[in-house]
């Protein structure tokens, strides 16, 4: 359960964020969630391969390992991972049949980061690969109760409007779509892009009245009926529906307020704690851990825990010349 938007200033600046849904605390010490950045040209080391970053990157990872939720990089690449119930994966056999190169999902985002400066890259790098099917004990670790590996897709965004999708649904090969600037959970891509059709009649303006017949007219009940429709619950294709027309609608913004505007779209998806119990005698549900919303185009973080309104700001730097963790603010703090 997660949702990712996002919108552009009048300057086409791009803004970008995601919700942390799960049924757990991100920030609880065997999570350790914490913003991490490394520097370009650092040797990382995955589960079952090495790399040396291309591009310095940051973002929100697990018990210091390279499972990013997500992150920024120096080349104005932003993106995300989620949860999908029909992501696949398959053996490193059968990858090798089919002429594809094995990457492990949880490493998905760091990977991407710390490789690739545009979306054309990465779409045409994951038409090679596939994801393979093994444990994450960084994960496992951390006592979530969510075993690995967990089903994910992934989103994408550059500081030009520009906006991918990445499932592994194909025995773990990926299906890529271009992205119309939001994602959510399941079902598959597509799958919510028809589903809007559903919707066409949904509007940001008042509809007044409804002449039905010559003798009457329909009057409408005080204002908001352009979005009379809009789904209200907190299923991931409602959460889409929301969040597709609420982020189209938003009066055009300077750059100045595209944090604060960002925010204010993500109050409509932002699930509080009680109300999405995982079934009807459990004490465990579902709900926003954190919301971090980038400013791309300055390439910086902005991070919200669940347990208080207080934000948590890191910029990257290009030049940054080793690795730097910081750990989210808790601090509930008020200007009097």
């Amino acid at each position: 359960m997660c949702t990712s938007i996002s919108i552009q200033a009048t300057n086409q600046d791009v803004f970008w964020g995601r919700t942390m849904d799960f049924t757990f605390d991100p920030f609880k010490a065997s999570v350790d969630s914490k913003i991490t950045a490394y520097p370009k040209g650092y040797k990382l080391k995955g589960l079952h391969q090495s790399w040396q970053t291309k591009f310095a990157f940051a973002g929100i990872n697990v018990n210091s390992s390279l499972f990013f939720n997500d992150g920024i990089n120096s080349a104005g690449i932003v993106g995300d991972a989620q949860y999908l119930e029909e992501a696949s994966w398959t053996t490193l056999e059968d990858l090798k049949k089919r002429y594809l190169k094995p990457i492990i999902g949880e490493e998905v985002v760091a990977y991407v980061l710390s490789n690739f400066g545009s979306i054309a890259e990465i779409k045409k790098a994951f038409s090679n690969f596939g994801q393979i099917k093994t444990n994450y004990p960084d994960w496992d670790h951390a006592d979530t109760g969510i075993p690995t590996p967990i089903p994910m897709h992934y989103t994408f965004s550059d500081n030009f409007g520009n906006s991918i999708v990445l499932e592994p649904v194909d025995k773990g090969a990926f299906k890529i779509y271009d992205s119309i600037g939001v994602m959510t959970n399941s079902p598959q891509y597509s799958w919510h892009l028809d589903n809007l059709r559903n919707y066409l009649y949904l509007t940001n303006h008042n509809r007044g009245h409804h002449q039905l017949t010559a003798n009457l007219d329909i009057q409408q009940i005080e204002s908001g009926s352009g979005l009379l429709g809009l789904p209200g619950d907190y299923t991931a294709p409602s959460r889409f529906i929301r969040s597709t027309f609420l982020s189209k609608f938003l009066a055009p913004f300077d750059r100045q307020q595209g944090i604060t505007q960002l925010y204010n779209v993500f109050k409509s998806v932002m699930i509080p704690q009680g109300i999405e119990h995982v079934n009807d005698h459990s004490e465990t549900c579902d709900y926003t851990g954190y919301w971090s919303g980038y400013d791309v185009a300055q390439r910086t973080i902005y991070i919200q825990p669940e347990d208080c309104p207080t934000m948590t700001k890191f910029s990257l730097s290009e030049n940054i010349t080793e690795k730097i963790t910081q750990p989210i603010s808790h601090t509930f703090k008020v200007n009097e």
